[in-house]
C-alpha cells in the first residue's frame, strides 16, 4: 500500500479533491432547489449534474490534471465516462428515494460509490496523465 500511495499520490490528488467538493456543492445545492418544485428525480439531477459537470471538467482540464490534451479528445472520453457514472448514480438515487430515503439524504450515497474510481479514471484516461516516477 505504501508503494502504491508513493507512486500514485501527488498535489493533482488534492486538486482533485477540491475539485470534486466544490462540484459537488453546486450539484447539491441546485438538486436541491430544482427536486422540490419538480417533485423529479431525473429532471433535477440532470439540470444539476449538467452544470455542475460543466464546472468539473474545465476545472479538471484546466488546473487539476493541467491537461495538454485537446478538449476534443479529452472532452469525449470525459463526457462519456461521465454519462455512464450519471447513469449509475441516478438510478441508485431513484431506488433510495423510492425506497423513502429523504432526496436530501439520498443524494449523498451515490457519489460515495462512485467518486473512488474517478480520479484513477480521469487522471489516467480521460486527461492521459503520466506518471512521473522519480529516480
Amino acid at each position: 500500500m505504501r508503494v502504491f500511495l508513493k507512486r500514485h499520490l501527488d498535489w493533482s490528488m488534492l486538486r482533485w479533491a477540491v475539485v470534486g467538493g466544490i462540484t459537488f456543492l453546486i450539484d447539491y445545492t441546485i438538486f436541491l432547489v430544482l427536486f422540490g418544485p419538480t417533485s423529479s428525480v431525473f429532471l433535477a439531477n440532470f439540470i444539476s449534474g449538467a452544470i455542475a459537470t460543466a464546472f468539473n471538467y474545465l476545472t479538471h482540464h484546466k488546473w487539476t490534471f493541467k491537461s495538454e490534451e485537446e478538449h476534443s479528445r479529452s472532452g469525449i472520453k470525459y463526457l462519456l465516462t461521465l454519462i455512464f457514472w450519471w447513469f449509475v448514480g441516478t438510478s441508485f438515487l431513484k431506488v433510495l428515494i423510492v425506497s423513502g430515503l429523504d432526496p436530501r439524504l439520498a443524494k449523498f450515497i451515490p457519489p460515495l460509490i462512485v467518486t473512488p474510481f474517478n480520479y484513477f479514471v480521469l487522471n489516467y484516461l480521460v486527461f492521459n496523465r503520466k506518471v512521473i516516477r522519480p529516480r
